[in-house]
């Protein structure tokens, strides 16, 4: 196939995705809308346009190879508040204005995709050019990045102290937000793995996340736009240092999984793939206890200092979160994990390893500010 042929299929299969993207997010937001035209730009600099004038929105081919779908999805986005303005509230050329923004509110744009600049995913930019408003967040995360890196002592006992210590100052900092307006701050991570399921073990670190590390979870599908098909993905979504943090922890623990049954899988050999499954699951249960364990010991010695607990208050900061989530999933549904047979003693096994796992590498950023949008 020549390239001129490959680009034009491309190009035809990006514009029949985004006629479904568009009929989803109509239906999700429940929203009356003309099914537009969709073309792909050549242009590097204009990420999407709407022309009301032949009912068309135009998206840039640099922006969906170079961006992850969740931000062609927001610029898409973007265009729709336009037709919005001009098909519903029949104003053409509002701008960037006040319905623009009414627009915008009512498909669930995130505010940092809503600048007049040529759709430049400002929010994206943000995450390694902090503003003043993010320094103190900043200041926060470096904090618990040091303590993370401190329990890699070869004590246990140091070890465990600084992970709770770090557990305790994310408890004050959250605890303290939720006594304060804030709304601003709160954005999302995607976690990809190209596949088709997220497995069990997968799922069980998302829990852990959601449990302890103050973020929302929901699992999601994203269109792969070089292999035209959608893989199944975990959206972690709260403020933008618990999400920077818990994307930290999904990735340690997913290696450290890995690199615990590479050492243990001699001691289950012949039970395969169900006996590696098991062990991962013990594991992070060993771990989740561990932590709850350590929450709970947190929190008795912040009782016994007066101090009280975090938990009712934590409940007034998710309020926001719950507003950042519904806006992006307003029609969510529960999903009810089907039952997996269980090869007991790898398991077993698995539980007591896990209670010895201590987060002890640095915090870093995995895959940069791709895929990343903050609410600024």
């Amino acid at each position: 196939m020549s390239f001129n042929n490959r680009k034009a299929d491309l190009s035809r299969m990006w514009a029949r995705q985004l006629k479904q993207e568009f009929d989803t997010i109509t239906w999700n937001y429940r929203i009356g809308l003309l099914a537009p035209g969709f073309d792909i730009s050549s242009s590097k600099t204009r990420y999407g346009s709407w022309n009301p004038h032949d009912c068309t929105i135009e998206i840039s081919e640099h922006l969906i190879r170079n961006f992850s779908w969740d931000v062609v999805l927001n610029v898409l986005k973007h265009e729709m508040a336009h037709q919005i303005c001009s098909q519903i509230f029949k104003v053409p050329n509002d701008g960037h204005g006040e319905l623009f923004h009414r627009a915008c509110d009512m498909i669930g744009l995130d505010p940092a995709f809503r600048s007049a600049s040529g759709d430049l995913p400002e929010g994206i930019k943000c995450v390694d050019n902090p503003g003043p408003e993010t320094r103190e967040a900043r200041r926060f995360t470096e904090k618990i990045r040091k303590l993370l890196a401190l329990a890699q002592s070869s004590n246990e006992h140091e070890a465990n102290l600084a992970m709770a210590k770090a557990s305790e100052l994310m408890d004050k900092y959250n605890l303290r937000i939720a006594r304060e307006d804030n709304r601003k701050g709160y954005g999302n991570i995607i976690i990809n793995h190209k596949k088709k399921r997220i497995e069990r073990h997968q799922r069980k670190i998302a829990q852990i996340l959601r449990d302890f590390f103050y973020v929302d979870i929901v699992y999601s599908c994203m269109y792969d736009p070089e292999l035209d098909t959608e893989h199944k993905v975990i959206d972690i979504m709260g403020k933008r240092e618990n999400v920077e943090i818990a994307e930290f922890v999904y990735h340690f623990l997913e290696r450290k999984i890995r690199e615990l049954w590479k050492a243990n899988r001699k001691k289950f050999k012949g039970n395969g793939m169900r006996a590696r499954n098991s062990y991962y699951y013990g594991l992070l249960e060993g771990f989740y206890k561990k932590m709850e364990e350590q929450n709970r010991n947190t929190r008795m010695a912040a009782n016994l200092q007066g101090r009280g607990t975090t938990s009712a208050l934590v409940v007034a900061s998710d309020a926001e979160l719950n507003r950042f989530v519904s806006r992006r999933y307003p029609r969510l549904s529960k999903y009810s994990a089907s039952k997996v047979k269980i090869y007991m003693d790898s398991y077993q096994q698995g539980v007591s390893d896990g209670k010895k796992i201590t987060i002890h590498s640095p915090l870093h950023s995995h895959d940069g500010a791709k895929g990343i949008a903050i609410e600024k």
